[in-house]
């Protein structure tokens, strides 16, 4: 399972399993500062940080994100965030 966290909110409500480290996450750039990141990292946490921000309601920047994420986890479930 993959943890994809679009927002700062959602990376928060999914922490206590996040801090776990038995999961990937992958964050847009802006949910975490670098500060904030390190902290994760050093928590044994396999973090990928996209360079740029992905919106919550923009069905196509996510679909494209779902598809670097399956690049480098294949066959892997993503737990995305989302807003309906």
């Amino acid at each position: 399972m993959v943890i994809f966290a679009l927002s700062k909110e959602g990376f928060k409500e999914l922490e206590s399993i996040i801090h776990t480290g038995k999961y990937p996450v992958w964050v847009g750039s802006g949910v975490l500062t670098g500060i904030e990141m390190s902290i994760v990292r050093e928590k044994d946490v396999d973090l990928t940080n996209f360079s740029y921000l992905i919106n919550l309601t923009d069905d196509k920047a996510i679909k494209e994100a779902l598809e670097i994420i399956a690049e480098h986890h294949p066959g892997e479930r993503v737990w995305l965030e989302c807003q309906p």
